[in-house]
């Protein structure tokens, strides 16, 4: 259905319907509110978002042994060739400052 147009309302006037006029009025506000409701909602979500992305921008790694910086993470993980049957994980770790890398071999205690 398509919301009246001013020219419209302002016919609907000129004719004398004013109850029509008055109803079509209350199209375009309702339509008018449900159009803030969502926005709202969107805005909402937006900020959601926002704070998800800085939470994210904010993530520290460990030390990096080489260059001290906080940017050490697990690169990958897997169970290892030689202890996989066992339980043995190898971890890939990698520094996303320096690119230093180094792999080490975790076992359950």
């Amino acid at each position: 259905m398509a919301l009246p147009s001013y020219k419209d309302i302002a016919e609907l006037i000129k004719k004398g319907a004013t109850i029509e006029a008055q109803e079509k009025i209350m199209e375009l506000r309702e339509s008018a509110l449900e159009l803030q409701e969502e926005n709202i909602n969107l805005k909402n979500k937006i900020l959601e978002l926002q704070q998800k992305v800085r939470k994210l921008e904010s993530f520290e790694g460990e030390a990096c042994p080489k260059c001290r910086k906080p940017a050490w993470v697990v690169e990958s993980s897997k169970p290892d060739r030689e202890f996989g049957d066992l339980g043995g994980i190898r971890r890939e770790y990698k520094c996303t400052d320096c690119g230093f890398t180094e792999s080490q071999l975790i076992t359950s205690t």
